[in-house]
């Protein structure tokens, strides 16, 4: 942005502070110059050094190249950034139920936390991430290849790197997201210089902008290209040298934040073992050139990392770095009135004072803006002055006036003054009176009110706001203005909150609302029948006022002008959960539907008494199942991450209990008719190992055991984790699946009992499924399994081993690769129908 504009827009937000008389200091003294301020300052001065930008391109989270970021970071100081294509929102969560958006947003914020380990920012195109994908021609039917050019190009003018590096490349044969993007890099590089591509963009100081150079990560496949090309070779081993750990290390910290990516390596010896690194080192990093701007500067023989060779703009290069004694500041990091002087001195000089300014039209150089905050931030380091705003809980509400903490302290050696403040963010704020200096070892705290307007865009629930930024929460910023030995501190400080209805619907449950033949009127021989017991839904709503709030929810059927109305009453900040009686569904809509296909769906509004306007609605999708169980039954289940299979399971109207792995070592398991290992159990809860035997002794003795999918590596056979063949008789997995949803579905064993019974299962059931078909399939087992099903994507081979059942002793032994989960949870009738086919084997 024009430095002349922000220089106006500060002075229309400038708050003047209220001078006091000295308050007597504060209890708190603060060690000056703390091992992690001084950290802090050899990190700002070596960014002084480098105003260069590196940007690391991927596809998801957990993507990027957390140790090539760190390294150029940490090592040499330059600004680095990180854009992903999507939010990850299509991938498996390893910690909790949530998918989808829900997941999209908690991945986000993940890599925010990753982002801050590495020194780096983070920046998100958006593109929808509908699952795995096995070619770039796939991704761009769902992302739109102009929209995603146009989305990269756009975030390159306004980022301004001078090197992007990737670990994707066009020549890698693996997720088609990664594919498509390798291939948007390449376009992208050329596009962003180019006036002639997206035009519309140009404008508000974006600008077109040529990369200099391109790296992708090397591999077997660009084995020969490394062999022609310049390469730049990162050795995550080598250690930061003011933070006493190897590079590798901090990335794993910041791998770590990526936790629904999971399970990490818990220390960085447990990752050496995994990696199975020699001589407790891992492997060297290449990166090879793969593209360069026509006339960059030459890259060395041997470049030491990605910017080597390039030349700075002569305006940037005629702003030498400061030194003191002919030394770089970073070597008096631990003498920081020495640098502050030594700062002061440089800010106060030609050219300094006109860093940055131009005239509209001229050209601008986005490095001069950050030379002058980066050097402003090392001052203000040096000072040993801060400012932090604090929120009680993160969370404001629109059309209230919630209050902030402005915690100013001067861990500095010389006493400071305070002359002004100023936040922006939001529109009508506040400050209260405040010391007029701050001594050595002072602290103070200023109260904040800000008016957040009634219009505010919310940004909770996160998941709602993944697509329009909301879920990254407001940023409100500010400055407090010090002056330290007559030269001016500018300190500034910022918060991220979020912001709330005064009352929102937290959770809802279950969802989606199934409805079977016996709730909904339509009998297996096709008589009306008025349901005996509709289910019941269950609503979390949290009261986000500093207040009692009175109010009412209304909740019915969709398009229907007739509500239930039910007054609710809630403290300050109290949450509740509260049960509303089903309405009765209409008669005549088909049993064997889904809620997209047929419209249905209840709506649930809360309102303030005597108030028309909504605070906040919720849409439950009804869907309705012609899906029949045996009588009688009872299973138990080894619950994975979400909640689909339980609430499946209640949805068809059968008990069931949630084992523990304690349980299933002791308790008797034969009163149980099935028993389920949810997805991936064997992963998230590696004990179930020891006790698996118990498993296979009860399908043995007669129960039915049932497994849904998990990944090769947390089920084949491995000495190493001590786990034996799991299944009763051979089973191997390997990675292939068909991420194709519509892939069609061949019943090789028509007329099995699994198949028909208590449900004739048929084409129908597997249509409108969501995302794919399955994965993980089993590459080899034994003849004692039938293979009732197969299918596969476009041009590859059948897959058969989706859903496989076995005898075994008295009993009976299924194992499914199929995402069952993926489809209960979003309302697929024919899941809930192949369900209960499973459950009720046998019976």
């Amino acid at each position: 942005m024009n430095r002349k504009l922000i220089q106006i827009a500060l002075a229309l937000l400038v708050v003047s502070f209220l001078l006091t008389t000295p308050r007597a200091p504060q209890a708190a003294l603060v060690t000056q110059n703390s091992p992690e301020d001084r950290v802090a300052l050899y990190q700002a001065l070596l960014d002084l050094t480098n105003p260069w930008t590196v940007m690391c391109i991927a596809a998801h989270p957990d993507d990027e190249d957390g140790t090539s970021l760190i390294v150029m970071r940490r090592k040499y100081g330059a600004h680095t950034v990180s854009l992903f294509s999507t939010f990850g929102e299509g991938g498996q969560n390893a910690i909790g139920p949530e998918l989808y958006e829900e997941l999209g947003a908690i991945r986000a914020r993940e890599t925010m936390a990753a982002a801050e380990i590495q020194g780096s920012e983070p920046h998100f195109l958006g593109l929808k991430d509908f699952g795995y994908s096995k070619s770039a021609d796939e991704a761009f039917k769902f992302w739109g290849h102009e929209e995603a050019l146009r989305r990269m190009v756009l975030e390159i003018r306004k980022l301004r790197p001078d090197v992007i590096i990737t670990n994707h490349s066009v020549t890698n044969n693996d997720h088609g997201h990664h594919q498509a993007t390798a291939r948007l890099e390449l376009e992208a590089f050329d596009a962003a210089a180019d006036p002639q591509r997206f035009p519309e963009q140009l404008k508000d100081g974006v600008t077109t902008w040529q990369v200099q150079r391109l790296f992708v990560r090397g591999g077997r496949s660009n084995q020969a290209q490394a062999e022609t090309r310049p390469t730049v070779t990162i050795d995550p081993n080598e250690q930061d040298p003011v933070r006493g750990v190897v590079y590798a290390e901090e990335a794993l910290r910041a791998l770590q934040k990526h936790a629904t990516q999971g399970p990490w390596p818990k220390t960085f010896a447990d990752m050496l073992r995994f990696r199975n690194a020699q001589d407790g080192k891992l492997p060297l990093t290449r990166y090879v050139l793969t593209r360069e701007a026509k006339g960059a500067d030459a890259v060395p023989k041997s470049p030491q990392n990605f910017l080597d060779g390039l030349r700075l703009p002569a305006e940037v290069a005629k702003l030498q770095v400061p030194t003191i004694d002919g030394k770089p500041l970073r070597e008096f990091a631990a003498e920081p009135d020495r640098v502050f002087d030594a700062l002061a001195a440089v800010m106060r000089s030609e050219p300094f004072r006109s860093l940055g300014l131009h005239s509209p039209g001229e050209p601008y150089d986005s490095r001069l803006e950050r030379i002058r905050e980066r050097t402003e931030a090392a001052l203000a380091l040096a000072a040993g002055v801060t400012a932090t705003l604090t929120s009680e809980n993160g969370i404001v509400v629109a059309g209230t006036q919630p209050a902030f903490v402005l915690k100013l302290a001067n861990r500095g050696s010389q006493t400071v003054k305070i002359s002004r403040a100023g936040l922006y963010g939001l529109t009508t704020f506040s400050l209260a009176k405040t010391k007029s200096e701050l001594k050595p070892g002072e602290t103070d705290e200023v109260r904040v009110t800000s008016l957040i307007p009634n219009a505010q865009t919310l940004t909770v629930p996160h998941a709602v706001h993944l697509y329009d930024g909301g879920y990254a929460g407001v940023r409100l910023r500010g400055f407090v203005l010090f002056e330290r030995a007559s030269k001016t501190v500018n300190v500034p400080y910022d918060l991220r909150v979020d912001v709330a209805p005064a009352v929102d619907i937290a959770d809802i449950s279950p969802l989606p609302l199934v409805i079977r033949p016996d709730e909904v009127g339509v009998s297996s021989a096709g008589a009306d029948v008025f349901p005996a017991k509709l289910p019941e839904l269950k609503i979390e709503l949290i009261n986000y006022l500093d207040q009692r709030f009175n109010g009412e929810v209304l909740f019915g059927l969709k398009n229907q002008r007739e509500q239930t109305r039910r007054k609710i009453e809630l403290l300050p900040h109290q949450i509740v959960t509260i049960a509303l009686p089903m309405p009765s569904p209409e008669k005549n809509t088909a049993a064997h539907a889904r809620s997209s296909d047929s419209g249905e769906a209840l709506t649930v509004t809360v309102r303030a008494t005597n108030s028309r306007e909504n605070i906040t609605t919720r849409e439950v999708p009804i869907v309705r199942a012609n899906a029949h169980v045996a009588r009688g039954l009872w299973i138990g289940y080894v619950r994975g991450f979400d909640f689909s299979l339980p609430t499946a399971l209640n949805a068809l109207g059968v008990q069931s209990k949630e084992l523990s792995v304690d349980e299933v070592k002791t308790a008797d398991l034969q009163k149980y008719t099935s028993i389920i290992v949810d997805n991936r159990v064997y992963e998230s809860q590696p004990e179930l190992i020891a006790a698996n035997q118990k498993l296979l002794d009860y399908a043995n003795a007669g129960g039915t055991l049932i497994v849904f999918y998990h990944k090769s590596n947390e089920w084949n056979p491995d000495e190493r984790r001590k786990r034996p063949q799991l299944a009763p008789y051979k089973l191997i997995l390997g990675d292939e699946r068909i991420t194709d949803e519509n892939a069609p579905i061949t019943f090789i064993e028509p007329q099995h009992p699994l198949l028909n019974s208590p449900n004739k299962m048929g084409q129908e059931d597997f249509v409108g499924w969501i995302q794919e078909r399955g994965l993980y399939y089993p590459k080899d087992w034994d003849p004692q399994f039938h293979a009732l099903l197969q299918s596969n994507d476009p041009g590859e081979a059948s897959l058969k081993g989706g859903l496989l059942v076995a005898d075994y002793g008295r009993g009976h032994y299924i194992y499914t690769s199929m995402v069952w989960y993926r489809e209960l949870r979003g309302g697929v009738p024919g899941a809930y129908r192949m369900l209960a086919n499973m459950i009720s084997y046998g019976r």
